[in-house]
């Protein structure tokens, strides 16, 4: 078994202010770099790196997700051209939205994926959750033919995920890749050749809103 024990990359957000632009940089807009409008997901925000939208203060991280009318701000941040690895442990600490129509995810995707684009890049979601169904935590990834709601997925209910900070890990080896919440498994990949988790990687963190995963926003958001 894999035990990664090394720490070779952290951001423990003890700097107020903007994230640090050595770790982080930000997708931004509506579209994906594919053109894809709503991200791919239908996704109802548009992603900036407005302080109001994503800022470090008082030891954290907080992206927060923001009504504009009849839209949404929120922000998206990664580790793409500063950051990526093959194999290891990740480990975040988080405390998740609330509201119904939030979708937070903490993922991965593979560091080719602006040349093959997706799923073909592979895609790890170490943490993920729906607004409407609270303390419900997804892990899933995809690649060819598990693209969409085709992921491999499983999930585990947590407490109080909104409320408390929790501890969202996976362990990624050649063997495979593990999901747990607070170092309890849940969610159990084989890894072999011939999938895409064999080579580098980048993380994101996000809040997206409504889209085919996060669903209907409440009206009072």
């Amino acid at each position: 078994e894999y035990v990664f024990t090394d720490l070779v990359w952290e951001d423990d957000f003890n700097t107020d202010g903007t994230p640090d632009s050595t770790k982080w940089t930000y997708d931004l807009g509506t579209t994906d770099m594919f053109g894809n409008v709503g991200w791919g997901n239908q996704e109802a925000q548009s992603y900036t790196s407005n302080a109001e939208n994503v800022i470090v203060e008082n030891g954290s991280l907080k992206i927060t997700a923001i009504k504009d009318g009849n839209d949404y701000t929120s922000a998206r941040i990664k580790t793409q051209g500063r950051y990526s690895f093959t194999y290891g442990r990740v480990e975040v600490r988080a405390k998740l939205p609330a509201a119904q129509g939030t979708w937070p995810a903490i993922w991965m995707l593979g560091s080719n994926h602006p040349t093959v684009g997706w799923p073909y890049s592979g895609e790890i979601d170490i943490m993920e959750h729906k607004g409407f169904e609270p303390n419900i935590i997804h892990g899933t990834v995809h690649y060819t033919g598990r693209s969409g709601g085709n992921g491999v997925t499983s999930r585990i209910t947590a407490t109080n995920v909104s409320s408390t900070y929790h501890i969202y890990k996976v362990i990624w080896s050649p063997q495979s890749i593990r999901f747990f919440v607070d170092n309890v498994l849940f969610h159990s990949v084989i890894n072999t050749n011939s999938l895409p988790f064999n080579s580098d990687f980048f993380l994101i963190m996000n809040v997206a809103m409504g889209g085919t995963f996060g669903g209907p926003v409440d009206p009072a958001f």
